[in-house]
């Protein structure tokens, strides 16, 4: 559900945004509230679906998800295809935020591969994501401090194992 004072929302505005969230909207149902003396209110009620393959807890992921669309929908995180790992690998906007910057910094050193590519691969091996992610927080975590070294090094040689399984030369190197 999504409340609004004032204006109409445009689907079109609301699609793309859902979209890069990873979830197909499949029904919206817009309800018009006019209170005396108020400006009006929309409750626009859509029905979403999320195409995993395993099943989605909706409860272990309502509020990152929220969270996200609020910060995106304001303009205050980018939209583009890293949000689908909010769901996908059930990662908070800020860590979102981390994997869009070293993109970003690759991008910017002269790396071959788009974005639109590292965004596919980090989905496509999420395990491996939500390792660096843990692996990133590890060491720049000050409340970590003392025991950074050895939790970091333990994350380093699950990704290099986990890289094993990784089939692409392009998405390892990624």
């Amino acid at each position: 559900k999504l409340y609004r004072s004032g204006e109409q929302i445009s689907l079109s505005d609301i699609l793309p945004l859902l979209e890069d969230m990873g979830v197909e909207v499949v029904d919206e149902r817009p309800h018009k509230i006019e209170p005396a003396g108020s400006p009006t209110v929309w409750i626009y009620d859509f029905g979403l679906v999320h195409g995993a393959q395993y099943e989605l807890q909706t409860g272990e992921v309502k509020e990152i998800f929220q969270d996200a669309f609020a910060r995106a929908w304001r303009g205050t995180i980018e939209n583009d295809g890293f949000n689908h790992l909010v769901l996908a690998a059930r990662l908070t906007w800020r860590q979102v935020t981390v994997l869009r910057a070293y993109c970003k910094y690759l991008r910017q050193a002269g790396t071959t591969f788009s974005q639109n590519y590292m965004e596919d691969t980090l989905y496509a091996n999420q395990h491996i994501t939500r390792l660096l992610v843990e692996l990133f927080e590890t060491r720049f975590d000050p409340s970590r401090q003392g025991r950074a070294e050895e939790a970091s090094e333990r994350l380093v040689e699950e990704v290099r194992e986990a890289l094993d399984s990784v089939v692409s030369l392009d998405e390892d190197r990624i």
